[in-house]
């Protein structure tokens, strides 16, 4: 019996050796993989240097009569009050995969959203807040995926905006789906507002609209 307990204890020490290497090339490999990912995201930021800083990130104004962004206001169908959303990422439009890193934007955070007659407001929680000017608001829509990320149908709620002379995805993760499509009908509203307002000082429509008249 003490002879087998003898053997038991060696085989347990030396074990150790072999134990301790796998260990260590454990952690080669998951500091590896995670170099290989910081050297990616390098990498895409440098091809993303075309893409400017994001703009200033003004104060919730208060909607018409006083009431707070998203409350019953008069005469106001766009404003929706902070919706507790998660912030997926950004893509330059068109391109799903083409995750964007820079400027924050690739970092996937919790957020509240508000639409207001300014535009969009996305607070994020560790990460830059995120504004969309009204004016360069251009659609919104439900989709499956953003940045590579893949869900359900319809369960990204998908802002389209201009930033820095190019259109921009931002991808959001609204778990009350009423809320999510509130806030789509909201963005849709206030790009077309901004669309509307923008015509008359359209050249070509002013000038066909002459025509018309003549």
């Amino acid at each position: 019996m003490t002879a087998v307990c003898t053997l038991l204890a060696s085989a347990q020490v030396t074990d150790w050796p072999e134990r301790i290497g796998l260990t260590l090339g454990v952690v080669a490999l998951i500091g590896a993989v995670l170099g290989l990912m910081r050297w990616g995201w390098v990498r895409r930021g440098r091809r993303q240097s075309d893409i400017g800083p994001l703009p200033a990130v003004p104060p919730i104004s208060r909607a018409p009569g006083g009431a707070a962004p998203g409350e019953a206001a008069p005469g106001s169908a766009v404003d929706v009050t902070g919706v507790s959303a998660r912030y997926l990422g950004a893509t330059r439009s068109g391109d799903w995969l083409d995750r964007i890193v820079v400027h924050g934007l690739g970092v996937p955070s919790s957020a509240e959203v508000t639409v207001g007659s300014q535009g969009v407001w996305v607070l994020r929680s560790g990460a830059p807040d995120i504004f969309a000017a009204a004016t360069d608001v251009v659609a919104a829509r439900h989709d499956r995926g953003i940045a590579g990320r893949v869900l359900e149908t319809d369960g990204v709620l998908v802002i389209t905006w201009r930033h820095g002379g190019q259109h921009i995805d931002l991808g959001l993760r609204v778990r009350d789906a009423l809320a999510a499509e509130e806030l789509r009908c909201a963005v849709d509203a206030l790009a077309t507002n901004a669309t509307n307002q923008s015509l008359p000082s359209d050249p070509t429509l002013s000038t066909t609209t002459s025509g018309d008249s003549a």
